[in-house]
């Protein structure tokens, strides 16, 4: 019986993209072109093998900005029945900026169900990245206040003074690596103020 990989190696070859390996993939296609992206979205969920799903998902993180279908890539989440796959799509999400894909991402994110906290932390990074602030803070605080490690990178991102006094009052009780990511958020929104402060006239 033929593998899940030599199934998927043969469709690449037939469609004009042969490579060795899937873990060739990134390597020899980079940037990856709009018909290889295509194929491997297709195929993802026709694997059996859940470490070649993943393997598949991250050589995704090879296509241009703003090339991948969002629509497939959130149903491939959607779909997923294990963290590291949901992992992986999440970060490619977060890399790569699909297209149509906005209101998805913000539903996702909020949904308790969206897995582990690498995967939902990848959702949230994309929020930040995606989405302009006035529609990404409000997103990211009700994360927070579910999933604070996952939240509070992005939030150190695109929050503005409201979001560091939270991030201040919430280390106050924090404990271990929570506190340390909100130094780390707190200390780049404000410098993030610093650079928008006006300075001072001297006379």
């Amino acid at each position: 019986m033929i593998g899940d990989e030599a199934r998927l190696l043969a469709a690449l070859a037939e469609a004009g993209f042969p490579v060795s390996s899937v873990a060739a993939i990134r390597d020899q296609y980079d940037p990856l072109p709009s018909g290889l992206a295509e194929l491997l979205l297709e195929w993802i969920p026709r694997l059996e093998d859940r470490r070649l799903q993943e393997s598949v998902a991250w050589a995704l993180l090879a296509a241009p900005s703003g090339t991948l279908d969002g629509t497939a890539l959130a149903e491939l989440f959607d779909a997923a029945t294990n963290d590291d796959l949901k992992r992986a799509i999440a970060s490619v999400i977060h890399q790569t900026r699909p297209r149509n894909i906005d209101e998805w991402l913000i539903a996702a994110v909020r949904d308790r169900r969206s897995g582990a906290s690498s995967a939902k932390g990848g959702l949230a990074a994309a929020v930040a990245k995606m989405l302009p602030p006035e529609r990404a803070v409000p997103v990211l605080l009700e994360v927070f206040h579910d999933a604070p490690l996952a939240a509070v990178h992005p939030l150190g991102r695109v929050g503005d003074r409201n979001v560091r006094d939270v991030l201040a009052a919430a280390r106050l009780t924090a404990t271990g690596p929570l506190r340390r990511e909100l130094r780390q958020a707190i200390a780049r929104i404000e410098r993030r103020l610093a650079k928008t402060r006006p300075k001072s006239v001297r006379f």
